[in-house]
């Protein structure tokens, strides 16, 4: 018996799929190992690191986006109150920098965890709205209260901790700092979208009103998810302060805000791994084209505009039609494939 093509795609599929994914995650893993040796310093402090950080606060973003349907404009406040919290015990009231780091990123959960409390309740562009509102408040708030904040000059001199006997300042060290707990943000997010409370929060997104009649409450899921998306968008902003030095309000204005926004659309909102590749197009752009013209906003403002119209699901799915473009491509030049018939009447 002979299976017919479809059945053969059939079959192909369950070990092609798993098989594709390895090789993708071997190529990103020696390409991370390579980056700190087959780039300049420029390339690789100013874009590489950076990203690394900014794609942290935008992976928040594309869980909400991805999992619970939730556009917040509240993280960047979320990583910029990390950020200032970690900032003024360290470096003005002298705590240990791990434990302002510590107290900063749980903060800022607690945070997330009131604006969730606040927000959740809302949908669609209400929701968009109270969250855009946090943010603004924040950024009022780091701009006025200079007892804590300091103001418009913010806060400078903050030191980058060693661990143990490893210096983070270097910027090597702080790379591969930086890089694994972006893959620990990374496994932990799929992890909670696939644990119970994740399955809940997408069963949220496409029928709440389901999720009531089994019992959950739809607002209490959606608080834990926007809790747990805030944690991840906090240890960006404490990542962020390290890696500058210091914080001011301008970290967490609506520029910022929009920043995030725009880089978690290049990296496409169906797969919360386009983030990284998203901040590293949008440092990439802003470092070369800030160079070429002091247009450089509207120039990533257009490149924006050509994403969102050529592939909704961000620059990973214009390589995605390109492969299944080049796929039917060449099947349709393939030969066609002849089948062996019987010969004189055989069985």
């Amino acid at each position: 018996m002979t299976a017919g093509r479809g059945d053969q795609a059939t079959l192909r599929r369950p070990w092609r799929a798993p098989r594709a994914r390895t090789v993708a995650a071997v190529i990103v893993v020696v390409i991370a190992a390579a980056i700190p040796y087959v780039t300049s310093s420029f390339v690789f402090v100013q874009i590489v690191i950076q990203s690394l950080w900014m794609a942290m606060v935008a992976a928040s973003l594309v869980f909400l986006v991805r999992f619970a349907g939730m556009v917040s404009l509240a993280q960047t406040g979320l990583y910029g109150t990390a950020g200032y919290v970690t900032a003024n015990l360290s470096a003005i009231r002298g705590l240990n920098p791990w434990a302002a780091a510590g107290i900063g990123v749980l903060v800022a959960v607690a945070l997330a965890f009131v604006v969730g409390m606040i927000s959740s309740r809302a949908r669609g562009v209400y929701f968009i709205m109270l969250t855009l509102a946090v943010g603004v408040f924040l950024y009022y708030f780091a701009l006025q209260y200079r007892p804590f904040t300091f103001g418009f000059s913010g806060i400078n001199g903050v030191r980058v901790p060693d661990l143990g006997p490893v210096p983070l300042s270097d910027p090597l060290n702080f790379y591969w700092f930086t890089l694994a707990l972006s893959v620990a943000a990374l496994v932990g997010l799929y992890t909670f979208s696939r644990s119970p409370l994740g399955l809940a929060l997408q069963a949220d997104r496409d029928c709440p009103e389901r999720v009531e009649a089994l019992g959950m409450s739809t607002t209490a899921v959606r608080v834990i998810g926007f809790t747990a998306a805030g944690a991840v968008a906090s240890v960006g902003g404490v990542l962020s302060v390290w890696f500058n030095g210091q914080i001011s309000p301008g970290s967490l204005d609506i520029t910022r805000t929009v920043n995030i926004l725009v880089v978690a659309v290049l990296g496409g909102v169906i797969r919360l791994e386009g983030a990284w590749l998203g901040a590293l197009l949008f440092t990439a752009l802003t470092a070369y084209v800030s160079n070429i013209t002091n247009y450089y906003n509207s120039v990533i403002g257009l490149v924006y505009i050509a994403v969102v119209l050529v592939s909704p699901n961000g620059v990973p799915g214009l390589f995605t039609a390109t492969a299944r473009s080049l796929q039917r491509a060449l099947l349709s030049s393939a030969p066609p494939r002849t089948t062996a018939r019987p010969v004189n009447g055989e069985k």
